[in-house]
């Protein structure tokens, strides 16, 4: 497949703006799971549906330890499980967008070796991953991100993970993704990030987003 340049978002009239870089972090809010972003140090960004990692060469394997995942204590009960799962089959930004499925897949690990789930090859629930929470009701974990069955094109290339988390007594999550950039800068992962933002994401209502955004800040009080 013939790779376009990210920069033809910025011919298209899409700016890159200039997102932070953070962890998944959830909140429990009407019943639900919903996810937000926040720094390596617990700094809420707000909510936020869209994340980002880079892949590097690691002894031969594209690996990324980005984006992790932070639950603030009290959130969760202590001693219980969270988990998360892939939602849809891997895709590959094809110049355009991300309507092409990819031909590896991403796998994601944490723990012992039996708690890996691998992207499905149709758009269907893959397994759960499970993440123990602590003694005090959160968690910090980051989980093993490897790119598999890719040979890399040697120009910048992205992917993108549709997954959801879930939690006994309340509904799953909505949909959050995870942008990867292979053989990319920063700033060419930030302008994918931000095109999944304006394509992919549903804009939500106004008093809905300000109420999860005013419950995030006073979390952190």
């Amino acid at each position: 497949m013939k790779y376009v340049a990210i920069s033809s978002l910025a011919a298209a009239g899409i700016a890159a703006p200039a997102l932070a870089g953070g962890d998944i972090s959830l909140l429990i809010s009407g019943g639900q799971l919903v996810t937000t972003k926040v720094t390596e140090t617990g700094d809420p960004l707000g909510p936020s549906r869209v994340f980002a990692g880079l892949f590097e060469d690691n002894l031969g394997s594209w690996y990324s330890a980005e984006p992790g995942i932070q639950i603030e204590d009290g959130t969760l009960a202590p001693g219980s499980n969270l988990r998360l799962y892939f939602s849809k089959a891997l895709r590959q930004w094809n110049g355009s967008s991300f309507a092409s499925v990819a031909g590896g897949a991403v796998s994601a690990s944490f723990g012992p070796i039996s708690n890996t789930i691998l992207t499905p090859n149709t758009d269907a629930d893959s397994s759960s991953m499970v993440f123990p929470v602590d003694s005090g009701g959160g968690l910090h974990d980051h989980p093993d991100w490897i790119l598999e069955g890719h040979t890399p094109s040697g120009s910048a290339e992205f992917f993108l993970v549709e997954a959801r988390f879930s939690y006994d007594g309340v509904l799953d999550s909505d949909p959050f993704y995870i942008v990867f950039g292979l053989n990319a800068t920063e700033e060419q992962l930030e302008e994918v990030e931000e095109w999944v933002e304006t394509n992919v994401i549903p804009t939500p209502g106004s008093i809905a987003l300000l109420a999860i955004a005013g419950l995030a800040a006073r979390r952190r009080r």
